[in-house]
């Protein structure tokens, strides 16, 4: 088992190179179809999926019936435990650039190329306005979910163009650099790095209060109190359902409270199984209660923020649980 992520520019030709490479080394093809066909089976539709697209997605922001590029990044891990993959877009080089069984390419052509390609396909009177905002909106959304340089060079193990070397040469030097990578294989392997990023330690307990469930909620607390962001921790639950006598069968509780902001935040893992299920209590949480206000996140996201701005791990004064209001000393 192996990975190959594949960014491309708008015209390079890109998805027809993902495609004949995945052909050529019976790897599942993960493209927006694909995913469609994934995110339908949770009830969900190509529309919403549009949140996740580099080209498309908006701000991020968790709105109703949105599907979070969050819930996307579970569905390329668990699709990644179980078989080859090669992941067209979707921030797939940053995904998995820490698993050594992974194979990273960009697509690139010239202007030129590029314009031919878009005015052919879509009869475009402005080719390279639609270049423009493709390549700023593809920029800003790796930036805003990533906080990387989608163009540095240092993401890609191999930079190809394809008006130098069209589609059959550069699906001929992937599959090369594949085998050269040896990244087949792997099944084992890549299925055990997949679950280490899912599987932590226990949170530890202290100041005689609750401990956190999870030790990313003590690294999101420690955030928040860096930046003197007052916070609550899991102050509310929400029912979700209820029988016919009226108790609870089922509830929702958000992680954290800010009262400043009046937002609720949810931190979850990457592991689909547990995402799933989440998901659906999210969505029926905003249909029962679409005045309050909840952003969803990922304990991932928040490790790497702590890594960005150098707050130690351990630093003093480490936030502990609290079933009151917390405030930064």
């Amino acid at each position: 088992m192996g990975i190959i992520t594949i960014a491309r520019q708008t015209g390079s030709d890109g998805e027809a190179v993902a495609d004949r490479v995945a052909r050529d080394l019976g790897f599942s093809l993960v493209d927006r179809p694909r995913l469609e066909e994934l995110v339908n089976e949770h009830g969900l539709t190509g529309g919403e999926l549009d949140e996740s697209d580099e080209e498309r997605g908006g701000t991020g922001v968790a709105a109703e019936g949105e599907v979070h590029v969050d819930y996307l990044q579970a569905v390329l891990l668990d699709l990644a435990a179980k078989q080859d993959v090669l992941v067209v877009g979707r921030g797939g080089q940053f995904l998995f650039r820490d698993c050594p069984w992974s194979l990273h390419v960009r697509v690139v052509a010239s202007p030129e190329t590029r314009r031919a390609a878009l005015q052919r396909v879509r009869e475009l009177a402005d080719a390279d306005a639609m270049m423009e905002e493709a390549d700023r909106r593809r920029s800003e959304w790796i930036r805003q979910h990533y906080g990387e340089n989608w163009e540095d060079p240092a993401h890609y193990d191999l930079i190809i163009r394809t008006d130098r070397l069209g589609v059959e040469g550069a699906a001929e030097l992937i599959r090369s650099a594949a085998e050269v990578r040896g990244i087949t294989g792997h099944t084992a392997e890549i299925a055990a790095w997949i679950e280490r990023r899912d599987v932590e330690a226990p949170a530890e307990r202290s100041g005689g209060f609750p401990g956190f469930v999870h030790p990313s909620e003590a690294e999101l607390a420690r955030v928040l109190d860096f930046y003197r962001i007052r916070w609550q921790y899991e102050p509310m639950s929400f029912p979700l359902a209820w029988d016919e006598a009226g108790n609870v069968t089922e509830a929702f509780t958000p992680d954290f409270y800010l009262p400043d902001l009046d937002l609720y935040l949810e931190l979850t893992t990457l592991k689909q199984s547990l995402v799933t299920d989440k998901n659906r209590k999210i969505r029926k949480f905003r249909e029962l209660y679409p005045d309050i206000r909840l952003k969803v996140f990922y304990g991932r996201d928040f490790r790497s923020l702590v890594q960005k701005y150098g707050l130690p791990a351990t630093a003093p004064g480490t936030a502990s649980a609290r079933g009151s209001e917390a405030r930064p000393s």
